[in-house]
């Protein structure tokens, strides 16, 4: 290890703690705005993409059926998440977002990534191919902890 590489390595965790914390503040933040836990906002992130079943948002999250079923009950009553027949398995239910969450979300998270593209507008090609492969490969370290590499 060259002594400049020392003096990296702790730079580059500090960043992506300061990162985590930043995006922590912004889900607090967020959070808030609804109302709702922290816990009730992850459900509703995975969402963004479309109506799931409460076993996979379960899964996604690391609750049980009974603490799902809570979940989508507060969020149901709040006019976040709908429940619908799932067309793939006519016995089952997906969770869907309702337009009111993007409606209050959206300008939230829009303003985050809008912030994030002035800032990385300066970039060039090699500095932004960079920066997203920094960003995944902090990504999988993340995941390497949790046993979820492949």
């Amino acid at each position: 290890m060259t002594p400049q590489s020392r003096n990296v390595e702790p730079d580059i965790v500090r960043a992506c703690r300061r990162l985590h914390a930043a995006i922590d503040a912004l889900d607090h933040h967020a959070a808030t705005a609804l109302g709702i836990p922290r816990n009730d906002l992850r459900c509703l992130n995975l969402l963004e993409h479309g109506a799931l079943s409460p076993t996979r948002i379960a899964s996604d999250l690391g609750l049980t059926s009974g603490a799902v079923t809570a979940l989508v009950d507060r969020l149901e009553k709040r006019g976040l998440v709908t429940r619908a027949r799932d067309m793939a398995d006519r016995r089952g239910v997906v969770v869907g977002a309702t337009p009111l969450v993007f409606a209050r979300l959206g300008p939230i998270y829009r303003a985050y990534a809008e912030a994030l593209t002035a800032i990385t507008g300066a970039y060039d090609a090699e500095e932004l191919r960079a920066a997203c492969r920094h960003l995944d490969d902090a990504s999988r370290a993340c995941e390497a902890v949790l046993g979820k590499v492949d």
